[in-house]
């Protein structure tokens, strides 16, 4: 019940081991990445129960390794200077040399602060990434991309610094999910489903397909389901990873794909007072659930501008089917959205690129968007 999946980039060359039970086995394979290592630091998200993280760390001292680790609470504010600086500071305690290597455990926030950490610490250490939320295991945690979030007049600006630094290796220990409140879970469909929207260009055309079909055993977390769901979407991303690394492909093709819905979702996260059931219980919005609203009005958007037809309400359908919103409370006018839209960090020379379907699986970059487009857009995911 466990899988592989290969990522091969310009710079480097490592495995994505999935299936359940993955994580008291992590000493073996620092093991077989990093022999010559001698002291480990780990990051270990506060979201991740004792009784998952505990048995790694472990796993690394019965092997011999000095092992210290650091807990950090997961949010979009703690993703920043202050606590990359936390992390480099006490890895410098724990006197790790260039030969030592980092662990992130957790979900996406702590695999990024780590994986930047990892990048610039003595110029560049090794990092082994352990994703325990569906949203890392299927996107955040493969490909490289570290950073943090930057305060501004404009608003949190996401992910605006960082760095590209591969892992040595990706452990997805699937039995992990359980521990996910259903809400976190089902935020981490709205990266699968945005695979699903671009993966016949890379490899999978029946991706969308085959989540239809599965969707009761995605929601029911069914062990077998969730190897092969983690699976195939990793192996999406990384042909798309493979073939443009640090996303300069020029024209419309390559890593750019991967931000399908974002530029919607990155403004949309940052607003407050936003929720998606009308309940103050529902704010802040998740980043799954911003991720899915922005897919919704990118597929609108590629309506507007005559690329796709009557893709929206498939889109619609298929994320109401997995417990995911396709509706906002609270946005504010839509000159607030688009300012804060064009504050993204893949915005060129002021102008938003946007990700648009063109067919069922597949998507293109697109500019000169007319401001109008993206208005009428962004009206599909406010209440009638």
């Amino acid at each position: 019940m466990t899988a592989t999946v290969p990522v091969q980039t310009a710079s480097a060359s490592y495995d994505v081991s999935i299936g359940p039970g993955l994580l008291p086995n992590l000493g073996d394979v620092l093991k077989s990445h990093a022999p010559r290592a001698k002291r480990v630091f780990v990051v270990v998200d506060s979201g991740v129960p004792a009784a998952t993280a505990q048995p790694a760390c472990d796993a690394i001292k019965d092997l011999g390794y000095s092992c210290e680790a650091l807990t950090i609470t997961p949010t979009e504010q703690a993703k920043s200077a202050e606590s990359w600086y936390l992390i480099l500071r006490a890895a410098a305690e724990a006197l790790l040399d260039r030969g030592d290597l980092f662990v992130a455990i957790g979900g996406g926030i702590v695999g990024d602060l780590t994986g930047f950490a990892a990048a610039v610490y003595r110029r560049g250490v090794g990092i082994i990434q352990c994703p325990t939320t569906l949203l890392s295991m299927v996107d955040a945690s493969v490909g490289g991309k570290t950073g943090i979030n930057l305060g501004s007049s404009a608003g949190l600006l996401k992910n605006a610094v960082g760095a590209f630094h591969q892992p040595l290796a990706v452990v997805a220990d699937t039995a992990s999910l359980a521990s996910l409140s259903p809400r976190d879970y089902r935020s981490g469909l709205a990266e699968c489903v945005k695979h699903a929207m671009l993966s016949a260009d890379f490899g999978d055309s029946e991706l969308h397909t085959w989540m239809t079909h599965h969707e009761d055993q995605i929601l029911a977390q069914d062990a077998s389901t969730l190897t092969e769901l983690v699976r195939r979407n990793v192996a999406v991303k990384a042909q798309v990873v493979a073939d443009d690394e640090r996303e300069t492909a020029a024209g419309d093709m390559g890593r750019a794909l991967l931000n399908l819905g974002h530029t919607f979702a990155h403004a949309i996260e940052t607003l407050e007072g936003v929720s998606v059931e009308g309940a103050t219980e529902s704010c802040p919005i998740t980043h799954g659930e911003a991720v899915a609203l922005g897919l919704v009005c990118a597929s609108a958007l590629g309506e507007e501008l005559g690329h796709v037809a009557d893709l929206t309400d498939r889109v619609r359908e298929q994320l109401t089917n997995l417990g995911l919103p396709t509706v906002a409370q609270g946005l504010p006018d839509s000159d607030e959205i688009l300012a804060r839209m064009a504050h993204d960090k893949k915005a060129e020379a002021g102008q938003i690129r946007f990700i648009v379907p063109i067919a069922e699986g597949r998507c293109r970059v697109v500019k000169d968007v007319p401001e109008d487009a993206i208005r009428a857009a962004l009206n599909t995911i406010k209440p009638d």
